[in-house]
């Protein structure tokens, strides 16, 4: 569903002021001439829409390369999260995960989606994306975008490469206006015909697996509780209501993505995604193992984290009684114009770069102007009517196709169109390292990183820190491809670059010897399941693999309705504005919630339909958010928070008055915060 594209790299930026000279001086334009859009651009870009304002640590410039442990900069053992906090906004953002992403992004890249026209491998695993191409009028050694440096006559038609909002350069290579489906529909066919790949569809998982006893032997591992290892999952078909255990060597890979489903305005797909499973997991795993103790923030420390930091796109399509649709960041990178209802354009109110500034201020942006409507007028639209019509619809077929489909249809080439934010991207999620090994502090109440072994996560559904409070546009279908890439690496034993990464090797020793012990108690507990009753198979009484039955309707029925007042409810009080109130009101409600559903699943004797799953997974992911967002009491990135008026007499908040008044004066003294009387 995303519509936006992918970031590359531009490899036909060079310096302006050089390109000039060489041109002026008869020399070639592509001698000398010095790459504008390096992994330092890139990762300079996604600091400054994280919200972290205090600068780089590294501020020279690195090649592609795989990024090692020896490039590692906060490597440390004192927290689970890797990073550091910035003193004025508050936001936790980890620098070596974004070197990691703009280092390793164009080669996976080349690796995973592009063909052997782009010097890419997509033939071997039959995945070669059809992105949009162009046709430039003369090419030089490198047109093709492919670092080769070298030219074979066919040059001139190279990737497309369009701008979005933050960045630097246009460096996004995208597929029309649908480029997550393009990916999507390549990968999943790739796979698909993998011998090794088999595919359950129609299925949930309810619960992780895990083997408290170790099968019976020590564990030479460090890092976290000796005798708890992930070994599997249980997994619920939507059709037959059966509950099964599969069982996992190789350990178990959170992926399921984000939680703006919680959300009652979302832009992401309806049904059982963006729920927050991945969260909801690895919350129940926490509190299995003790590490919990009701707290789901865990001071941060925990196996989840920086939750509160829920991204909303500035732009939604807003028709009453109707679930929100995605107008991407694309639209404002091609020119596209905020305006109120009298056609003032209002982004540069906000923020100098309008509408290209980071997604949390132009959101606020809208959601604010929208607050000035006196007479209920709808008060933000969206205006590309000045480029051409037929290039929009070429350029978004996407967005043409739904909005000319309506019984009422709409014209984004000739009319301005409604907008509104909605939630749509998680920034924080279960905590890893850059490898995508799930870290917590494990119940140890230390403060001290440690691996929930033989548990992974990648993608939305994990914390690297590479997004601190607020993600960069088309940054998510990279990072999945980076980090689903590393923790493809890291359980297949492979150990990136020349062999001599000490720290990768150690790693490596330690996955394999998880790998043992995990084998040695599936087969202790498949040899167990076969002499106990079918009644004692599976989590907390459920069923085992061949018992089913038929779900309640009437649980099935009030899950869903408990679902819809739970949405409605995070939208009204921890959505794009937030107050202390209401955010405690929130923690409230949703602790009664998450009880609640608790109990349905409990007390269902196995009739559980999927509908209380999921109901389950939201209560608990969303509980989660409030609490970290009651907990933060600093404005930064998507997390913003706006005092209670007897807060403020009171002067409880002083961080969040001042901070405009103490940051550090750097170059991104343009990323303050909305001015408080605009609220």
């Amino acid at each position: 569903w995303a519509q936006g594209g992918v970031i590359y790299r531009n490899y036909r930026l060079m310096q302006e002021e050089e390109a000039k000279n060489n041109k002026k001086n008869g020399n070639d334009v592509h001698s000398e001439s010095q790459l504008v859009d390096t992994p330092l651009s890139l990762v300079n870009d996604i600091r400054i829409a994280s919200g972290y304002t205090s600068p780089l640590q590294r501020t020279h410039h690195l090649e592609e390369c795989t990024y090692t442990s020896h490039l590692i900069q906060n490597n440390q053992s004192t927290s689970p999260k890797m990073g550091r906090t910035c003193p004025t906004s508050g936001v936790h953002w980890n620098e070596d995960a974004a070197w990691k992403l703009a280092c390793e992004g164009p080669s996976r890249i080349r690796q995973l989606l592009l063909g052997e026209k782009d010097e890419g491998l997509g033939e071997s695993h039959g995945c070669v994306v059809p992105f949009d191409r162009t046709t430039l009028p003369t090419a030089g050694e490198d047109d093709d975008n492919d670092a080769m440096n070298e030219k074979d006559g066919s040059e001139d038609d190279v990737l497309s490469l369009c701008l979005e909002a933050s960045h630097a350069a246009p460096r996004i290579i995208h597929h029309a206006d649908c480029t997550g489906k393009a990916i999507t529909i390549s990968i999943t066919k790739a796979a698909s015909e993998h011998p090794l790949i088999e595919f359950v569809g129609d299925a949930v998982v309810t619960d992780l697996i895990v083997d408290e006893n170790n099968g019976g032997e020590s564990s030479s591992i460090d890092g976290g509780a000796d005798n708890d290892m992930v070994i599997g999952a249980q997994v619920l078909n939507k059709k037959t209501n059966q509950l099964s255990s599969y069982y996992a060597v190789h350990g178990v890979v959170l992926a399921s993505g984000g939680l703006g489903g919680i959300y009652q305005h979302s832009t992401n797909p309806l049904g059982f995604n963006a729920l927050g499973s991945s969260v909801g997991l690895a919350l129940r795993l926490q509190d299995r193992l003790g590490g919990g103790a009701g707290n789901t923030n865990n001071n941060n420390n925990g196996i989840v984290s920086d939750l509160e930091y829920v991204q909303f796109h500035p732009t939604a399509l807003f028709l009453p009684n109707e679930a929100r649709f995605l107008l991407t960041e694309a639209l404002r990178g091609e020119g596209a114009i905020l305006r109120d209802l009298d056609g003032r354009a209002f982004a540069k109110d906000y923020h100098p770069n309008g509408e290209l500034a980071p997604r949390d201020i132009v959101a606020r942006a809208v959601f604010l102007e929208n607050q000035k409507s006196n007479n209920g007028e709808h008060n933000a639209y969206l205006d590309i009517t000045h480029r051409d019509s037929k290039w929009l619809k070429d350029r978004f077929p996407t967005i043409q196709a739904h909005l000319s489909s309506r019984d009422v249809p709409m014209d984004f080439t000739k009319d301005s169109i409604p907008v509104i934010p909605a939630a749509h991207y998680t920034c924080g999620g279960v905590t890893t390292d850059l490898n995508g090994c799930v870290v917590g502090d494990n119940g140890r109440g230390d403060g001290g990183a440690g691996w929930y072994r033989n548990l992974y996560a990648a993608g939305e559904a994990a914390r690297t820190g590479l997004h601190g409070g607020n993600r960069l546009a088309s940054t998510s279908l990279l990072e999945g491809l980076v980090y689903g890439a590393s923790v493809g690496e890291m359980v297949a034993g492979v150990v990136a670059g020349d062999g001599a990464d000490d720290a990768a090797l150690e790693g490596r020793e330690k996955v394999m010897e998880t790998m043992h012990r995990a084998r040695q108690s599936i087969e202790h507990r498949l040899v167990m399941e076969q002499h106990r009753p079918l009644s004692e198979n599976g989590l907390n009484g459920h069923r085992g693999g061949s018992g089913a039955q038929a779900a309640d309707d009437r649980t099935s029925r009030e899950a869903t309705e408990i679902l819809a007042h739970l949405k409605a409810l995070m939208w009204d009080n921890v959505g794009v504005v937030r107050t202390p109130s209401k955010l405690g009101l929130a923690v409230s409600e949703l602790t009664a919630i998450r009880d609640q559903a608790d109990r349905l699943w409990e007390d269902s004797n196995g009739a559980a339909g999927w509908e209380v799953a999921a109901l389950r997974d939201a209560a608990h992911s969303g509980l989660a958010v409030a609490d970290a967002a009651l907990a933060n009491r600093v404005s930064g990135g998507a997390h913003y928070v706006v005092l209670d008026e007897e807060e403020e007499r009171d002067g409880t908040n002083a961080s969040i008055k001042s901070r405009g008044e103490s940051k550090e004066q750097d170059s991104d003294d343009d990323e303050d915060d909305l001015v408080a009387a605009r609220a």
